[in-house]
């Protein structure tokens, strides 16, 4: 492999990378897959017994890729609280960055198997969600705001699984947009005036009618965005205004939209890998303020303080 190519995947994969970074990736994503786990609570007969609305055989047969779930052998309702209870403290112990591999490992298996039994009742941020927990699996996982006991240099790991999750963002915006160019919805221009008039409209309206020549500006303006967003998250010098374009996108899909909020947070959490140790320790500085805390000044070589602090 010559050099330069070798050099760049090392700096993709093998880079350090703040362990704080990761440290807000698995709480958020902890947060966004137990809140998705209790809103599926109430209806886990429904979905994943065998007295629900799809036998299990109808659906491993339909199911295109190995039908792995341990809802294979829970099938009562009994059975399947116990799992989604055991999923639920799993995420919450990977919450508190206690025992995290083995949470991670038993958090991916929920996700999977309940991806598998439930078929019908998958939303776009199952399927965001699944990606994530493999990636978080997968990725360093630092002793940092954890319960675990801190290892030596936990505080730094090895870039690889925040490249993952960024690509995987990447993957999810161009793969969307290229779907689209199919559809002459999209590239006529009327998307969002049909999509403001339908059932999935948070306030459907024949108001809309009106606004049409706008409603087109804003239906090739998510695409302009939806293609640019990857680049600017990807620039050190752009990677704040990415994330306050993704922000504004999809906080509008969920204004607009009927029950997207779960698509909302799981996508906020793929956009946590974008995160810089420089944007950490604003975030830092500004959680201590608006709690009252007196934030340290930081050291500078020769034992000056820095005048930003």
């Amino acid at each position: 492999m010559p050099a330069r190519i070798r050099q760049f995947l090392e700096g993709l994969l093998l880079a350090p990378a703040d362990g704080r970074i990761y440290a807000c990736v698995r709480i958020a994503f902890s947060l966004a897959a137990l809140i998705n786990l209790v809103m599926l609570w109430p209806d886990r007969e429904f979905f994943l017994t065998d007295a629900g609305m799809i036998d299990q055989e109808v659906t491993r047969k339909a199911y295109l890729w190995p039908y792995l779930t341990v809802f294979d052998w829970c099938r009562d309702a009994g059975s399947v609280s116990v799992v989604m209870v055991v999923a639920g403290v799993a995420l919450v112990f990977l919450l508190l960055g206690k025992m995290q591999r083995v949470a991670a490992l038993v958090v991916y298996v929920w996700h999977i198997s309940y991806a598998a039994r439930a078929v019908n009742a998958l939303c776009g941020w199952d399927l965001v969600l699944r990606c994530i927990s493999f990636l978080v699996l997968l990725s360093p996982l630092p002793a940092v705001w954890s319960l675990d006991k801190p290892r030596e240099n936990d505080s730094v790991a090895r870039s690889y699984g925040l490249t993952l999750m960024r690509v995987q963002l990447l993957v999810i915006y161009w793969q969307t947009v290229l779907d689209r160019l199919d559809s002459p919805f999209w590239l006529s221009g009327e998307f969002m005036g049909y999509y403001l008039l339908s059932y999935y409209a948070r306030w459907p309206a024949v108001w809309v009618v009106d606004f049409d020549l706008a409603l087109r500006v804003v239906t090739y303006l998510i695409l302009i965005v939806e293609v640019a967003l990857p680049l600017l998250l990807f620039s050190r010098r752009w990677h704040r205004t990415g994330m306050l374009a993704g922000f504004v996108l999809h906080f509008g899909i969920f204004l607009t939209s009927n029950n997207l909020f779960m698509f909302f947070m799981a996508m906020m959490v793929l956009y946590l890998a974008f995160l810089r140790s420089e944007d950490v320790d604003l975030m830092t500085r500004l959680a201590k303020r608006l709690l009252g805390a007196r934030v340290p000044a930081q050291a500078m070589p020769g034992g000056k303080r820095s005048s930003r602090s």
